[in-house]
């Protein structure tokens, strides 16, 4: 059964602002970006447990050909994903907690 995907308002503002860096930086590259995230949380959607749940408590999954990470918690009583962060990898992870 599939799960649903929830973003947190946090998750969504790194989102937005990952997209705007990549847009000023080269064409298209924001689009490409938010397809990399879209297919990682496709895989989610259909396979939540596939990524092992690190020391913080969390999952992570990296984002292909970019440096960020989806930070998640599977809630397998309601089936939902909550993505929590999609965080750049050479942030301080402290401030991912």
């Amino acid at each position: 059964m599939a799960f649903r995907i929830i973003l947190s308002a946090l998750a969504l503002n790194e989102l937005e602002s990952a997209v705007d860096w990549y847009n000023g930086r080269e064409e298209n590259l924001g689009k490409r970006f938010i397809e990399s995230v879209e297919e990682r949380l496709v895989l989610l959607f259909r396979t939540p447990g596939l990524f092992p749940i690190k020391s913080s408590g969390y999952n992570e999954l990296l984002v292909e050909k970019f440096p960020y990470l989806i930070v998640y918690r599977i809630v397998n009583k309601t089936k939902t994903v909550r993505v929590l962060h999609i965080f750049h990898t050479k942030r301080d992870p402290a401030k991912k907690k």
